[in-house]
């Protein structure tokens, strides 16, 4: 009994040692294992006992995934998209009630509710009074003379002659 124990524990250290002896006789890695890839990565060894392995790391492997990049430039344009469209909204209804252009711009973009701020501005000022022509306004006899020329030339009927001539002998 006492012989099967000493050689199971012989076998057994024999079966430590030799792993060990083996990791100890290990040889240093070779100039390869420590050159850069063309990414600046330096490469990954591994002794498998009896040579070295040199892996590169790949510029796959690492970095940004594409799906978010397209979902982060999808966000950008939509974003711009709206600022854009706000600006202009915004610039439209100050020009149509004659308020400043460059403050209705300023109020879309710099605060959160600008854009209806500058709607209920322009709302409560009304549009813009259109300015008289370079000659003044125009003449009573003027209108009638035109309104005349339009009949002559058929693009006006005699129901619709007569009522806006009334209209305008009206405001008179």
């Amino acid at each position: 009994m006492t012989r099967r124990l000493t050689v199971l524990m012989t076998l057994v250290l024999a079966g430590l040692l030799v792993p060990v002896s083996s990791a100890m006789a290990e040889p240093p890695p070779p100039p390869k294992c420590f050159r850069m890839n063309a990414y600046g990565e330096p490469a990954t060894c591994t002794w498998n006992g009896h040579n070295w392995s040199v892996d590169y790391p790949s510029a796959a492997t690492g970095g940004i995934p594409g799906g978010f990049v397209a979902l982060f430039l999808l966000v950008l344009c939509v974003g711009i998209g709206i600022t854009i469209w706000r600006v202009s909204t915004a610039r439209q209804l100050a020009q149509r009630a004659g308020m400043d252009q460059d403050q209705a711009t300023a109020m879309a973009l710099l605060e959160d509710d600008g854009l209806e701020a500058t709607y209920l501005a322009a709302n409560l000022r009304g549009p813009r009074p259109q300015p008289a022509t370079e000659s003044g306004p125009r003449s009573t006899e003027s209108r009638l003379r035109e309104l005349q020329q339009l009949r002559d030339d058929g693009l006006v009927n005699e129901e619709e002659y007569q009522e806006r001539r009334r209209a305008i002998l009206d405001s008179l």
